[in-house]
């Protein structure tokens, strides 16, 4: 045998092992006998060829090819690739669902009765996970918003573009600014220091005026107690009985009971009162114009003393 026939034959071997490790990595077995079986969706949801077909969480085939049907509204058709040991009924469903939570897809099948079992080449009633609708339902909103918030931050740039400048004048001022606040600390850095120093300070004298204070608080705690501990009770029932007292009183002044009740509230105790006061008035006056009636002079009479008040009674 020549080379150029060994090589030949090399290079088909290895294109044979190459094509057969590349399709069993895809998940085609060309040693297990499988049926065909065809499925149409309207949406398939990045649905891809070699995708596993799951009986019960086991891999029971694969899907083996996907085409469109312009002609039926644009419907995907799945051909699926099973093992020719599990036997599929008229009532079997294939339903698209996620196989992970990183959205890589499967198609569930949900065998259901087996009186009326199908043949390789039949088409497979067709169902889609209730989450991956729901999800497809949810999107559309999302899309939207999506679509428009880009469209706000494309406009949005476009209007910054002409801000460019201003932006450069702000954040050169700001540099600016950080660098004199970075010199003033530098040049005043003992000066900051002393202050901190004397605020340490004060903060400690506040402590200390705070300690002091601690005794008075607890002084006027107990002078609180004491005052609670007083017979307050006592002292105001007896305070009590002297303003009933002071009221009683007052009401027998008002009705005339008493000194000072008829002083003022009889009218001949008033009279007698003020024909008093009026007749000590005229004996006051009297006594200042002749004192003489009153306070005779030494060395007089009596009969002398007699006849200048007869005298002055006539004038």
């Amino acid at each position: 045998m020549s080379k150029e026939v060994k090589v030949g034959l090399f290079a088909i071997i290895s294109g044979a092992i190459l094509y057969l490790g590349f399709n069993y990595l895809k998940g085609i077995d060309f040693f297990s006998p499988t049926n065909k079986y065809y499925v149409l969706y309207k949406n398939i949801d990045g649905l891809n060829v070699s995708n596993p077909v799951i009986v019960n969480g086991y891999a029971v085939g694969r899907v083996s090819s996907i085409g469109i049907l312009q002609k039926r509204d644009n419907k995907i058709i799945v051909e699926l690739d099973v093992d020719e040991k599990v036997i599929l009924g008229d009532t079997t469903v294939a339903q698209l669902t996620n196989s992970d939570f990183l959205g890589s897809k499967a198609i569930l099948l949900q065998i259901g009765d087996l009186s009326k079992p199908l043949k390789s080449g039949d088409t497979l009633k067709s169902d889609i996970d209730k989450g991956i609708a729901a999800l497809f339902e949810s999107a559309e909103p999302i899309t939207s918003n999506l679509t428009v918030t880009i469209r706000r931050i494309n406009e949005i740039l476009l209007g910054m573009e002409g801000a460019g400048e201003d932006i450069k004048l702000v954040l050169n001022s700001l540099n600016t600014t950080l660098r004199g606040v970075n010199q003033f600390v530098r040049q005043n850095n003992a000066n900051l220091k002393q202050t901190l120093t004397g605020v340490n300070t004060l903060l400690a004298n506040v402590n200390d005026k705070v300690d002091m204070l601690e005794p008075v608080l607890a002084n006027a705690d107990s002078t609180l107690d004491m005052v609670q501990g007083l017979p307050l009770d006592s002292a105001i029932n007896a305070l009590n009985g002297t303003l009933a007292q002071l009221t009683l009183m007052m009401e027998d002044i008002n009705s005339g009971k008493g000194t000072v009740g008829k002083i003022l509230k009889e009218d001949s105790l008033y009279n007698n009162l003020n024909k008093t006061i009026e007749d000590l008035d005229q004996l006051i006056i009297h006594f200042d114009n002749n004192p003489k009636h009153f306070l005779g002079p030494l060395g007089k009479s009596q009969k002398k003393i007699e006849k200048e008040r007869a005298k002055a009674a006539q004038q």
